[in-house]
């Protein structure tokens, strides 16, 4: 046989290798059938191996993996799967489909990606690949996405973004100064590339939303405005340059006397379900108390801020709320409080998150958390507060991620009674006071790859810290010169140029 001939041989042989044979019942395949088919190859990656040992559970009716989850669309042709590893870390997998225009093909897409510190990082896994699919031998090959005009080649990690509508892909490359989006148009049998300003890009449950765009966000400058605006369901937007002080909106009776906004010397009194604004009385003052919202997010520009008076009141009170988000902002006293009032307070409720913020002093605590099902706090600073950084009561899974703690003073730095599910992540403990214990927790609870700067001997309950997976730093100096800055707390992402 001449060499020509063996290699054509071979690569015909190496190509029917590649072909994946898809089995399935009525008259064309669906996406769980091409999702069946793509999981059945011997040799796949970590990714989607987890991917099949989960799909075949779901097949078989067993439980899934922890953290794991699909979201299955058959009209859409489309399937989603994520995993969450961590309450900082998670990866998903996306497949969808296309009816080519020659009427004998379909192509289907693949695109894995990764989160970690909720932010996208690139891994042997990552990225988007296809198969193009043959009606009449029924099987899966390769296909080539430079041929396909969807190859980005470029230095960033890129996040891709499969059609659950439509047929478009969306990219988004994370360069450093700017993202840039990318929408990849399907004409039939390849795709047109297109540089945009906005992109509309999925939520992990899949739904489509639109973070960047201006109609989305209710923007205040004022405390009447940002009273006006809130409510379940709300993406209110603090501008750029703007420090709200609560205080003499609150303290104006005539701004409270609604069924929905209400003047009341205890809010806790409210009847279970109601979703109400309350003017709330404490010592020195009134503080902002949120009653039952779901789906509220209050987020800063640039150099936003919120403040208040009173010493004895919370900045921000949450009370039975669901799923609100503070992002963003610096958020503190004008003067130092004693005996009450924290930065942030939350009671009951749960998926609350305080992200990329700024929780200055003035604050007895920080965070004051009770009676809470889910709260996550990332990339933000909690400091010069006057009795010490965290109270936590009969709590679940509060976890804080990338966050920094120092100069607070001066009881018990870190207090938890009857919580599960508590842990620190990435976090660092620096310049808080040296005598005061750093941790006064009755239950286990999770450390990993956190730096603690604090005397041994007044470190308290770091006997039930569970430190198995990443390994901790421990210093004896509070002020260690090794300690530096790092990218936490506001950081101006969503400035708007419109």
């Amino acid at each position: 046989m001449t060499l020509l001939a063996t290699l054509l041989v071979m690569t015909v042989v190496a190509m029917a290798q590649q072909s994946i044979s898809v089995s399935y019942k009525g008259q064309r395949p669906v996406i769980s059938d091409f999702v069946s088919a793509i999981l059945s190859q011997r040799e796949l990656n970590e990714a989607l191996s987890n991917v099949r040992d989960n799909w075949n559970r779901r097949r078989l009716g067993q439980q899934l993996s922890e953290g794991a989850s699909f979201s299955v669309d058959t009209q859409n042709g489309f399937v989603r799967y994520d995993i969450a590893y961590s309450p900082s870390e998670h990866s998903w997998t996306e497949f969808c489909f296309w009816n080519c225009s020659d009427g004998q093909h379909k192509l289907v897409g693949v695109n894995t990606g990764h989160e970690l510190r909720f932010k996208s990082i690139q891994t042997e896994c990552t990225g988007l690949s296809f198969y193009r699919y043959d009606n009449q031998t029924r099987t899966l090959t390769p296909a080539s996405a430079y041929d396909l005009g969807a190859s980005i080649i470029v230095t960033p990690v890129v996040d891709y973004y499969l059609p659950r509508q439509g047929k478009d892909i969306k990219a988004v490359i994370n360069a450093k100064d700017k993202p840039v989006n990318i929408v990849m148009h399907w004409d039939g049998m390849k795709f047109q590339q297109e540089q945009t300003e906005a992109l509309e890009v999925p939520s992990l449950n899949g739904d489509f939303q639109s973070p960047t765009e201006e109609k989305d966000y209710i923007r205040v400058t004022t405390a009447e405005g940002l009273l006006n605006a809130i409510g379940s369901d709300r993406n209110i937007l603090i501008a750029a340059d703007t420090e709200i002080n609560l205080t003499p909106a609150l303290s104006d009776a005539a701004n409270f006397r609604t069924t929905y906004r209400l003047w009341m010397p205890d809010a806790t009194a409210i009847i279970k379900g109601k979703s109400c604004i309350v003017s709330e009385e404490v010592f020195d003052g009134r503080q902002l108390t949120l009653i039952g919202f779901k789906n509220l997010v209050i987020r800063g520009e640039r150099n936003s801020r919120i403040t208040v008076e009173p010493r004895y009141s919370f900045c921000l009170n949450f009370i039975d709320c669901e799923n609100c988000t503070v992002d963003n902002l610096t958020i503190g006293h004008t003067e130092g409080g004693y005996c009450q009032g924290g930065v942030i307070g939350i009671t009951g409720g749960g998926s609350n998150k305080v992200t990329n913020c700024d929780l200055y002093g003035c604050g007895t605590y920080g965070l004051e958390i009770e009676g809470t099902e889910g709260f996550d706090m990332f990339s933000s600073n909690i400091h010069d507060c006057t009795y010490g950084i965290l109270q936590l009561r009969s709590s679940r899974n509060v976890h804080f991620v990338h966050s920094d703690f120092f100069n607070n003073r001066e009881f018990e730095l870190i207090g938890s009674l009857g919580c599960e599910g508590l842990s620190f992540e990435d976090c660092r403990f620096f310049a808080n006071w040296g005598d005061s214990p750093l941790f006064s927790i009755d239950n286990e609870f999770r450390l990993s790859g956190c730096a603690i700067y604090h005397p041994t001997q007044n470190l308290g309950t770091i006997d039930l810290a569970n430190q198995s997976e990443i390994s901790n730093q421990f210093s004896e100096n509070p002020i260690d010169n090794n300690i530096t800055g790092r990218e936490i707390g506001p950081d101006g992402h969503w400035v708007h140029t419109k």
